[in-house]
């Protein structure tokens, strides 16, 4: 049974992080189209984050009994939590440009 839940764990920690190179490859995409900076070197700050993070709670899955366990570990709530107000950021900074906003 833990083998199935580290192979779900693993494929979810793995979806987001997807999610997040899509984003990555649209603000280059956008940047270097339109001549617009959008920053899209700070995804891989969020990337990064989550990366870690995912691992930290992956590794966690074999110890624990109870699982998901996202309690236990705060130096990956951390990480997740900087990841997060990042991707916040820089996906309201990225829409800004795209639409024509006041950051140009």
């Amino acid at each position: 049974m833990m083998t199935i839940h580290l192979i779900l764990a693993a494929i979810i920690w793995a979806g987001i992080i997807i999610l997040e190179l899509f984003l990555l490859g649209i603000a280059r995409f956008f940047e270097h189209t339109s001549g617009k900076r959008t920053g899209y070197q700070l995804y891989l700050v969020t990337i990064v984050c989550t990366g870690i993070s995912g691992v930290r709670y992956l590794l966690r899955i074999p110890v624990d009994d109870a699982w998901p366990n996202m309690m236990g570990d705060p130096v990956a709530g951390i990480l997740l939590a900087i990841s997060g107000i990042i991707l916040v950021i820089l996906s309201n900074f990225l829409h800004e440009r795209m639409m024509g906003g006041s950051n140009q």
